[in-house]
């Protein structure tokens, strides 16, 4: 099956009910590095192979995100992280809505644009490791993690690298700002890190969380 809609300038990818890809416009071909022709009829997480801003697998046959498409409670919006041809990241801002085809299936449509949050991030990262740098005689952090983080407080961490605030936090991970906080304080005590700052900066020396 294909499927076609007007035009659109940021990339656009349907994908259908058994998770095939059924449209991949020249925009997605520009963003992505692959041709129409190269994709259509493939299971889109073998295309995609998307990840979580924490590092985590977000692509698969089980993916939950098209789970919800087809219960129609596709995520407003979410990012990812893709690996390009050439190897190199590309973060991601998607937002997905589902429509039906000319014989009513469903077909989820994924908008995808450059992270514009991830475009900051290594600035982010330096102003942190400068505002530490600046306070006398600073802790120099050199200690394990005391336990793994879950992926729920990878995701945390990585919204903090971007500056993110506990409102927002519990906006995009859909939870009440008061677990945020919980899983902040999580955080910092596995890290051993006294502040959210410093937490960013540990995750990032460990490989924890990753810049674009």
């Amino acid at each position: 099956m294909s499927f076609t809609v007007g035009h659109c300038a940021e990339a656009l990818i349907g994908i259908d009910e058994g998770g095939t890809i059924v449209l991949w416009n020249q925009a997605a071909e520009k963003l992505f590095g692959r041709l129409e022709r190269d994709v259509l009829g493939l299971a889109c997480h073998d295309v995609l192979a998307g990840l979580t801003p924490a590092g985590g697998h977000l692509c698969g046959p089980n993916c939950g995100i098209r789970k919800s498409c087809l219960d129609l409670r596709a995520p407003r919006r979410f990012e990812m992280v893709v690996k390009q041809p050439d190897g190199t990241e590309l973060w991601l801002d998607v937002v997905t809505c589902v429509i039906s085809d000319d014989h009513t299936h469903p077909i989820s449509l994924h908008v995808f644009c450059e992270s514009v949050a991830a475009r900051h991030m290594t600035t982010l990262a330096t102003r942190v490791l400068q505002e530490l740098g600046s306070v006398s005689e600073p802790r120099e952090i050199t200690s394990e993690v005391r336990s793994p983080l879950t992926k729920r407080e990878q995701d945390v961490l990585a919204l903090l690298a971007q500056g993110s605030k506990t409102a927002t936090i519990a906006r995009e991970l859909s939870i009440s700002p008061a677990t945020v906080r919980n899983h902040v304080q999580n955080v910092l005590e596995k890290l051993s890190a006294h502040s959210r700052a410093e937490a960013v900066v540990f995750g990032l020396r460990q490989g924890l969380i990753r810049l674009h």
